[in-house]
């Protein structure tokens, strides 16, 4: 009998920007690694993997355009933060995630203040991550990225609590996994190396193209997971709620949202040239810088993606030839 299998989109297959790497990712992804392995937030066998993951690439490409080296070794730190947070809540009940948040916020917003003996690591993780963010972004920069990530947590541990719960739309699936997704704090530290005014942040199309750009990310993160979290039974993913809302098979769901994504690429193409109107030429350069680095990061999670054991363990090689993957047997 034939193993099923399923086709993945090939959703770049138009995509127009280049693969670009930070040319501090050696040295500085090397430091942020150590750091993260002196919290002792995982066990050995899980910091292997974490190790294996190679967040150091993701960060390479998502934040290539930052010069200085400490701006990037916030970013490096931040996308380890992110995916062991999201790691270590995946693994707690509801109530415990809640804790879990309650801590990371507590300690991001005050890192002046050592954390308790006792407590779970998160909470030192995130305090020793808000010192050194201190140290190179402006107080408004600080003050937004908590803002942001305090919706990424509260959000998770929402998550936690409705695991078992299939979101009745992609609508609704994608409001919750724009704050889920973590891509809103990600990209404020985009805003670390040329800040750019309120006013201009909070124009209706400076947000579209943030939105486009966290539900391109989102999305094709679900696309490239999804036949890992089908076969261990997530149901928070985009292709399963399709499936569940269009009454569509798993090849179908599939198809949809891949033409979806492939829609929304049109749609960011045509948002980043409403720039909106910005009094300088020098805050005009910094929104379309701003806008060619949420592309960079939309680039970079789908190149890193491709290369991700995590989604492929066979290598990037049996994907790309026909995105061909074969279908594991559910957990039971």
């Amino acid at each position: 009998m034939t193993a099923p299998v399923l086709k993945l989109p090939d959703i770049h297959e138009r995509w127009p920007f280049p693969v670009l790497h930070n040319p501090w990712q050696d040295i500085v992804g090397a430091e942020s690694l150590s750091w993260m392995e002196s919290l002792s937030i995982m066990s050995g066998s899980q910091m292997k993997k974490f190790r294996a993951a190679n967040f150091d690439i993701l960060a390479s490409m998502a934040y290539a355009h930052m010069t200085d080296m400490h701006h990037f070794r916030v970013a490096c730190d931040l996308l380890l933060v992110l995916f062991a947070f999201d790691d270590a809540t995946d693994e707690q009940s509801g109530q415990e995630a809640r804790r879990t948040a309650e801590i990371s916020l507590d300690a991001l917003r005050d890192w002046k203040t050592p954390r308790s003996q006792g407590e779970h690591p998160a909470g030192e993780m995130h305090r020793s991550f808000s010192e050194r963010l201190s140290l190179v972004a402006s107080p408004k920069v600080v003050d937004r990225f908590i803002a942001s990530y305090e919706m990424y947590v509260t959000s998770v541990a929402k998550e936690a609590h409705d695991r078992d719960t299939i979101r009745p739309s992609l609508h609704s699936y994608l409001e919750m996994r724009r704050n889920t997704g973590a891509m809103k704090p990600s990209f404020d530290i985009l805003l670390i190396p040329h800040e750019i005014p309120d006013d201009i942040l909070n124009d209706p199309r400076l947000i579209h193209v943030e939105t486009l750009g966290r539900d391109l990310v989102c999305i094709a993160n679900d696309i490239f997971s999804f036949n890992v979290e089908q076969a261990r039974g997530d149901i928070h993913n985009a292709v399963i709620v399709v499936m569940h809302e269009r009454g569509l098979s798993m090849q179908q769901a599939m198809d949809f949202v891949g033409t979806w994504y492939r829609d929304t690429i049109e749609e960011l193409w045509t948002a980043m040239r409403d720039v909106p109107l910005c009094g300088s030429i020098a805050i005009r350069n910094r929104v379309k810088m701003y806008f060619a680095a949420i592309a960079n990061w939309v680039t970079g999670n789908h190149e890193w993606s491709l290369d991700c054991d995590r989604y492929f363990p066979m290598g990037r090689g049996s994907v790309e030839s026909g995105m061909i993957v074969p279908l594991p047997r559910r957990e039971l």
